[in-house]
């Protein structure tokens, strides 16, 4: 179906930018390169000099060709222009009108079937019932789905903000216009107390508020001293000075041309938002120079008119000066099936920025008293009761389509824009991780896990081989350590206590020393492996005379400064420095290299990784460790053992160090000692060392944290050891790791894009191959310039690494198996699930990495043959012929 969309320039500016763009080349390159853009606007400019006057006549300014939406429905559109703005209109009406029907009958002979009216020509002609009286084509003036979507901004923006309507006065801007009276209808039972504000006391807008129990005003600046809340929708514009808004104040502006004066909002502590704006499916092309300029954000009345047309709808939908809220919830429904997305907000047509958000909210913050105990938003529903969801039942249908009398409460919005942690996520933890992952999906909503699952926000479940990176050695939410936590919560354990025996510590560290290696006898606890790492640092620093420490390259100890400076990977440290200094690196696992460096007499300790997880699963040559001990025993250097990762029976046994029959000096610990539950770690060492540091009246309190050894971390750390001692985790950890480790080496053989696998227990990394070099060129040539290499300097290193993220990701879409890559060497996949795995979920994952690791090789050999005979137009005599 065809459709048409009528509107005019807003102001004589406008006009002239028009006429300076008339054909759209400026808005078609904006955004792009930015000289070419600066090369088109001096041609268009001087090109306007010598065009004479602004155009005065109608004209089609833009085409829409196979608009589709999510649901696959498809329509074709025309944009027309007629050449009067906003106060012409207003001053001319009678030639407004004869120019839009001039548009319409243009439209007509096209072939369109409806007609939108945007802006002012939605208000002349009596809100389109003039045009649609004439006929023979179908009109709307868009006004339902722009009551619709200023609904949606206001829902949005109060769970964003942490408002709750039911506390707040709220101000209509533009009653009894046809816009205004139908949000006037429905915030009503919604807000605290209404203003219903007019031009004039008309019969109209008196019978309004007095239906609605609201006041009538018709002074702005003097309801605007009450309201903290502002929906405004008048046909003027320019009526709402920024300094008349209270603190704290949110306008939803959806007139145009904008009731408040600006070009920006000029304070932090209100938000005055563009009302009335809907994202377009992300189905439809954005080609168009109007959609494609607004970055498919467009008023809800051009949202509308192509709606209808998706929809084959030949019907003047919203015309006249009484709008049905039967319809607009309808239109509203529709548009959500559709696709359409109301969850963006903007401000003088400028998408928000999540800092003004952030400082809203602290001013909401001081200027709100009372705080609701969840999550605020509101929710329209039917007299029986039913859960709208964005306005519409969740079934999709319109509140309408149940045929009930309609009224609104202000029930929490359970999928309220607050309630998304996703987008909270990006606004105040990681926009750069959460908009990575957004697009391809990847960045999982996790909210629920049990054993070797977890359960995202659309309730599928993911067979988790990633379990913490180690944290997660029982599964997730074992129900003895859940069970120990509880039962210490209603006895009343005290949380913190400091300088007082906690008895849950105390028999911890009793059991920690009974399991541990010979000569471990003295535990301090910590919160996290980083921080049990600084309390090695600060004891060996301490316990002897030597100040330089000895690691490895390719190491992973921490990100917290003092770790970090042991951390062997120079993209996590560059940006800190100048770190910890008197540290060096050697390689890992070359005892010769070690016996070298210590017989300096330098060095204080060595720390080491039993295996490095982050650096790529690396697994040291058979007797290293034990090499490391005696030259650490041989050279009075400190052997400090680093079984954050390894720790807990991950590798086989309780700790790495069984497999070695080692005893260090140092042993520290985290990740699962919690029991995936509560973080905890410990350092370990011997007596003697403890002693030395801190064993007197003057230094046994140097080192000590405030939330170490809190009562909740003990009793999880307690249940942990039960349950490892008791169960047969660890004898499964070695089933299942000869069961991975057999499939994996099985299968490398039969696939080429595999390099090396390697690990022990449920510790494994499986290596790829980087990929073929004719692809990574091909894909580097697409930017001559090496402007995005520039941009983005390591972007090709992605490519080179592509096998293990494609594998990755297809795991993730395709097989719910949830993995990830070891982040200092990317090339490997970590594999580590939960020491709980059984046979069959194993066999689950060999089959989906195979499966996905053959469809990767098969794509990279037909592409790489396409690249190599195809691309360049180098083809072989044979395939010439």
């Amino acid at each position: 179906m065809k459709f048409a969309f009528l509107a005019h320039p807003l102001s004589q500016e406008h006009r002239a930018l028009l006429n300076v763009d008339d054909a759209g080349s400026l808005r078609r390159s904006w955004g792009g390169d930015l000289f070419q853009f600066c090369q088109q606007l001096h041609q268009n400019l001087n090109a306007s000099r010598n065009g004479g006057p602004l155009d005065e006549t109608v004209r089609v300014v833009d085409h829409f060709i196979g608009l589709e939406s999510a649901t696959g429905n498809r329509c074709d559109g025309r944009f027309y222009e007629i050449p009067l703005d906003a106060a012409q209109i207003l001053d001319e009406p009678n030639r407004a009108i004869a120019l839009m029907e001039q548009a319409v009958d243009d439209a007509a002979r096209w072939g369109a079937e409806i007609v939108g009216l945007g802006s002012m020509t939605g208000i002349v002609g009596s809100q389109g019932e003039h045009l649609a009286t004439r006929g023979p084509i179908a009109i709307t003036t868009g006004n339902s789905l722009t009551v619709f979507s200023a609904l949606q901004n206001l829902r949005h923006v109060c769970a964003l903000t942490g408002i709750s309507l039911r506390d707040e006065t709220v101000a209509i801007v533009g009653v009894p216009g046809s816009i205004g009276s139908a949000l006037a209808k429905m915030v009503a039972p919604l807000c605290k107390s209404l203003i219903c504000v007019a031009r004039t006391p008309t019969t109209r807008a008196v019978q309004l508020a007095d239906s609605l129990n609201s006041r009538l005003s018709t002074d702005i600046q003097e309801s605007l001293k009450s309201a903290t809340i502002v929906l405004s929708a008048t046909s003027t514009g320019d009526c709402i000075e920024q300094n008349w808004l209270l603190p704290g104040s949110i306008v939803i502006d959806v007139a145009v041309p904008t009731d408040v004066i600006g070009g920006r909002t000029l304070r932090d502590d209100v938000l005055v938002l563009t009302g009335g704006m809907v994202m377009t499916p992300e189905t439809m092309s954005r080609e168009s120079m109007f959609i494609g300029f607004n970055h498919g954000m467009v008023p809800s009345c051009f949202g509308e008119t192509v709606l209808l047309a998706l929809e084959n709808r030949r019907e003047s939908f919203s015309i006249g000066r009484r709008l049905s809220v039967e319809k607009i919830l309808e239109i509203g429904a529709t548009a959500v099936r559709h696709g359409y997305d109301f969850s963006n907000l903007s401000s003088f047509g400028v998408p928000i920025e999540n800092r003004q958000i952030s400082r809203f909210k602290k001013v909401v913050y001081r200027t709100r008293i009372r705080r609701s105990s969840q999550t605020p938003g509101f929710s329209i529903t039917t007299e029986t009761n039913a859960q709208i969801s964005n306005g519409v039942e969740r079934n999709g249908k319109s509140s309408a389509a149940t045929n009930g009398k309609l009224h609104f409460s202000m029930e929490p919005a359970t999928e309220s824009a607050s309630a998304n942690p996703a987008d909270q996520y990006q606004r105040y933890i990681n926009p750069v991780l959460a908009a990575l992952g957004k697009r391809s999906g990847f960045l999982k909503t996790f909210v629920k896990g049990e054993g070797c699952y977890l359960w995202d926000d659309q309730n599928r479940r993911y067979l988790d081989f990633v379990a913490g990176f180690g944290s997660l050695n029982l599964g997730h939410n074992h129900p003895t350590v859940a069970k120990a936590i509880q039962q210490a919560i209603a006895s009343g354990a005290p949380g913190f206590a400091q300088s007082a025996v906690n008895p849950y510590a105390a028999a911890l560290a009793d059991r920690l020393v009974a399991c541990s290696p010979a000569g471990l006898e003295m535990v301090t606890f910590a919160n996290s492996g980083t921080e049990s790492i600084e309390a090695a640092i600060k004891l060996v620093r301490a316990s002897s005379e030597r100040k330089r420490i000895l690691y490895c390259h390719h190491s992973y100890h921490g990100k917290t400064l003092g770790a970090l400076s042991l951390t062997g990977n120079n993209k996590f440290q560059k940006p800190f420095g100048p770190l910890i200094d008197c540290m060096d690196a050697i390689e890992f696992g070359d005892a010769d290299e070690l016996a070298k460096a210590l017989q300096s007499n330098l060095y204080a300790a060595f720390f080491v990784e039993p295996i490095q997880c982050e650096g790529g699963m690396n697994v040291p040559p058979p007797g290293y460790l034990n090499d490391v001990e005696l030259l650490c025993r041989q050279n009075e250097t400190l052997f400090v053992l680093d079984e954050v990762q390894t720790g807990m029976g991950r590798t086989g046994q309780l700790f790495c160090a069984d497999h070695h029959g080692v005893s260090p000096d140092i042993m520290t610990l985290a990740k699962s000692l919690g029991g995936g539950l509560v973080p905890a770690a410990a350092m370990m060492c011997r007596q003697d060392l403890w002693m030395k540091a801190y064993g007197s009246v003057d230094n046994f309190a140097l080192h000590s944290s405030t939330f170490a050894g809190g009562s909740l971390a003990m009793v999880a750390g307690l249940a942990t050891l039960d349950v490892l001692e008791q169960s047969d985790l660890i004898e499964n950890c070695q089933s299942r790791s000869e069961q991975l480790m057999g499939g994996l080496k099985e299968f490398a053989r039969r696939n080429d894009l595999v390099r090396d696998v390697r690990g022990q227990g449920l510790l494994i990394g499986v290596e790829f191959h980087q990929t073929p070099g004719n692809i990574v060129r091909h894909f580097a040539a697409h930017d001559p310039s090496g402007v995005s290499h520039f941009l983005a300097p390591n972007a090709l290193d992605a490519v080179r690494n592509l096998t293990p993220i494609y594998v990755m990701q297809t795991m993730l879409d395709e097989f719910g198996i949830y993995t990830q890559v070891a982040r200092s060497r990317p090339s490997v996949l970590r594999i580590q699930p939960p020491l709980c795995v059984s046979e069959e979920q194993v066999d689950e994952f060999l089959e989906a990495i195979e499966q996905s690791c053959d469809e990767l090789s098969f794509s990279n050999r037909i592409t790489d043959s396409m690249i190599a005979k195809s691309t360049m137009g180098n083809l072989d005599k044979k395939s010439k012929s």
